[in-house]
């Protein structure tokens, strides 16, 4: 590839490019691996437990959320319902005992649905709980408890043959001992698995949210038979010899698979390691696909089958990082990433956000619903609102409701995307500058790629400069068509086929940019000089800019706060003190020959819309917001936009 991208090529935005990009801009696209390909919602609730509480109700009525994400199912549920503490961490039931919570589940589902709510039940697929000694937990249900009323017979007499197991044999646990696991490998887990599916969607779920989607270094038979195969299907005879020492496959013993989910072999590690990497992310795909989309939709043709998994602030330790990118998240309605505990350090310049995060996430997701769970309890405005104003559909757990200020706020926002619709529909992303996910040098072992992925992404979005995520592998003449600059991580690795796509990029006009986390501040300045949307803010504040037929959509977010103040308070929602952000000049490059009719301010808090003064200049509309509290969205109007 040509190396000549550091001299900047902006072109005049004022113009013919302008109309080209809206050329290019089309209908939001459909989701053909789906039952329903315009499946979607913006409006979200998830609890862990209190369903039975009087608020719950209270709160669903009010608020009519579009789907509730609540209940337990699964091999964790079955195993460890009939012990007294599973009333408490980490499932929560409304009372212990198998068949008593499964009774008020199944109450639960029914008033969901005489609101008119869908309703996602959390279904755990490998982690179970017990101890090796078979005293209490799953392996004692499954030798000695197993209801055959509710579940069909036991898929196997022993209950090892469905356990993630060591090259010994030995069943495998977390180091705490609190876990084990069983093995989507094994035809018998998968039989179990499909069983408690059945009984799940039995009770009226509309889908399930498919949790501890792990897999530990097992080496039983059916992985290493499965491996096997993954070996053979992939490499000749002498390859194998050559690249991983394996004189004669049809025998070969592994030791041990290397191969942990969420888990990335070390930078030095050898070749096998990434290939078993690559089989397990498959391998597991395969497995899920098999229970939860092929089995579950024959028992229900619309059944929602969503995924529960783990970023943390854009960690190349993520579920499903070494799995095709044409099979991540293929047949699955929406995404849950877990980011942690991620408060705000105002002082050391740290916002606790996850922009960027949910910028990749739907560039993974194809643009499908997701939602970061973020385990903080202060700043659910905040939290919800920069999943909105990114793409996404509010925020997962801590979504408290049981003390006044978390019932209002949550309250509030969650109705927001509902009472005015026109802000997110028909809408597609209008940043003209893409951050490259670059995926595959980070599979070879690049993560200062990520680091810089990261980072880069942090000052762009700081500095208000719109831009999206584009993964390496969605690279193509049709997607750059959206854009004039593509930014390219430090480290990135190209294929001979995206870097023939990049020359021809560069050939018709656009940018490709080299970034590093030390030319990253100097190149955002350069891109907002330049930028179709401009806001004047502090860091503090975020835009995320839409468009649409007639009209542009600017989303912002305000993370600034009185960190002080809140210090004393009692973590809830009340402590979430924000600073509001007050007068930003806000100015957008018009099409040639456009004209604006209006500019509207709407805020979860305010009753109604607030026009706003404008007056066009250089081919800018510009207008001024009086005050962001924490979530706006300005709604510009007119024809030619």
């Amino acid at each position: 590839m040509k190396i000549s991208y550091f001299i900047f090529k902006i072109r005049d935005l004022t113009g013919v490019l302008l109309i080209s990009l809206a050329a290019a801009s089309s209908a939001l696209a459909l989701h053909s691996d789906l039952p329903d390909p315009a499946f979607g919602f913006r409006s979200f609730y998830v609890t862990w437990g209190g369903t039975t509480n009087a608020v719950f109700e209270q709160f669903l009525r009010e608020v009519r959320p579009e789907i509730v994400q609540c209940g337990f199912y699964g091999p964790m549920f079955h195993g460890y319902a009939d012990d007294p503490k599973s009333v408490g961490y980490p499932m929560q039931l409304p009372v212990s005992g198998q068949r008593e919570a499964l009774a008020v589940q199944r109450e639960t589902n029914r008033l969901i649905h005489k609101l008119g709510i869908k309703v996602v039940g959390h279904f755990q697929m490998v982690n179970v709980i017990g101890d090796l000694a078979k005293t209490n937990g799953f392996l004692a249900f499954y030798e000695k408890g197993w209801p055959e009323d509710l579940l069909g017979p036991r898929p196997h007499p022993d209950v090892r043959e469905l356990m993630m197991r060591d090259a010994a044999g030995k069943i495998l646990a977390t180091d705490d001992g609190f876990y084990l696991g069983l093995c989507p490998s094994s035809p018998y887990a998968r039989a179990l698995l499909k069983s408690m599916l059945k009984l799940a969607v039995g009770t009226g779920l509309d889908g399930v949210m498919v949790n501890y989607n792990y897999r530990w270094n097992c080496a039983c038979p059916y992985c290493q038979a499965d491996f096997r195969r993954w070996l053979d299907g992939r490499f000749t005879a002498a390859e194998l010899r050559e690249q991983f020492g394996i004189a004669d496959l049809a025998t070969y013993r592994f030791d041990e698979i290397k191969a942990r989910i969420p888990g990335y072999p070390a930078t030095n590690a050898p070749a096998l390691d990434r290939e078993e990497m690559r089989w397990a992310a498959t391998a597991f795909k395969r497995a899920f696909d098999e229970i939860f989309i092929d089995y579950g939709r024959s028992l229900k043709k619309d059944l929602i089958v969503a995924t529960w998994n783990h970023l943390s602030d854009m960690s190349v330790f993520e579920e499903r990082a070494f799995l095709p990118l044409e099979q991540w998240g293929r047949g699955e309605n929406y995404f849950w990433y877990s980011e942690g505990n991620v408060p705000s350090k105002l002082a050391e310049h740290k916002l606790g956000d996850s922009w960027v995060d949910c910028l990749w996430l739907r560039e993974m997701g194809g643009g499908k619903p997701f939602m970061l769970g973020k385990y903080e309890p202060v700043r659910v405005r905040n939290n919800v609102a920069e999943a909105l104003a990114t793409g996404g559909s509010g925020m997962g757990l801590y979504m408290t409701i049981s003390e006044p200020e978390g019932y209002r706020r949550l309250s509030a926002y969650l109705r927001f995307p509902r009472k005015v619709p026109a802000l997110y529909q028909g809408l597609e992303p209008a940043a003209n500058c893409a951050l490259l996910w670059p995926r595959a040098a980070i599979q070879a072992g690049d993560y200062k790629a990520a680091e810089t992925f990261r980072d880069a992404g942090r000052i762009l979005s700081e500095r208000q400069v719109p831009f999206e995520v584009l993964v390496d592998g969605n690279v193509s003449t049709s997607r750059l068509a959206r854009y004039t600059t593509l930014l390219l991580p430090q480290g990135a690795t190209l294929s001979p086929m995206v870097s023939a796509v990049l020359d021809d990029f560069t050939r018709r006009g656009g940018s490709v940019l080299p970034i590093t986390r030390e030319t990253a501040a100097g190149m955002a300045d350069q891109l907002k000089t330049n930028a179709q949307y401009t806001v004047d803010a502090s860091w503090t504040l975020k835009m995320m800019p839409w468009m649409g037929k007639g009209r542009r959509v600017l989303h912002l977010v305000n993370y600034n706060r009185d960190e002080v103040r809140a210090a004393g308070l009692p973590q809830t929602p009340a402590a979430e003190c924000p600073i509001a952000a007050e007068k930003i000049a806000c100015r957008v490059v018009l099409p040639h020959g456009a004209r604006v009719s209006s500019v509207r301010l709407y805020a979860p808090e305010a009753a109604k819309p607030e026009s706003l003064p404008f007056e066009i200049k250089d081919g800018r509309v510009c207008f001024v917001i009086p005050r962001v509290e924490v979530y706006a969205v300005v709604e510009i109007r007119g024809k030619g936009l």
